[in-house]
């Protein structure tokens, strides 16, 4: 007789409610995370597929950021149809 090891089972990935960060400092480490993170995903979106990428961002202090590729001023003028 041959004894099968079961697997277990895990619960896998978790979704996580959207809601917002009440506690201030942790808000912002999550925005400079998520920022980081985004910026990222654009850069390879840009490199990977040719993409010309314009973000602008605010902080919840109100503070721009902003990524593009080539540049956000180009990207600008030209989605404001000026080239």
């Amino acid at each position: 007789m041959m004894m099968v090891k079961k697997k277990r089972q895990s619960m896998g990935r978790q979704k996580i409610a959207m809601k917002r960060i009440e506690n201030e400092e942790a808000r912002q480490v999550c925005f400079s995370k998520r920022r980081a993170g985004l910026f990222k995903k654009a850069t390879e979106l840009s490199i990977l597929c040719g993409a010309e990428i314009g973000i602008v961002v605010f902080s919840p202090a109100g503070k721009p950021f902003s990524f593009g590729h080539p540049s956000l001023d180009y990207i600008t003028r030209r989605f404001l149809g000026g080239g």
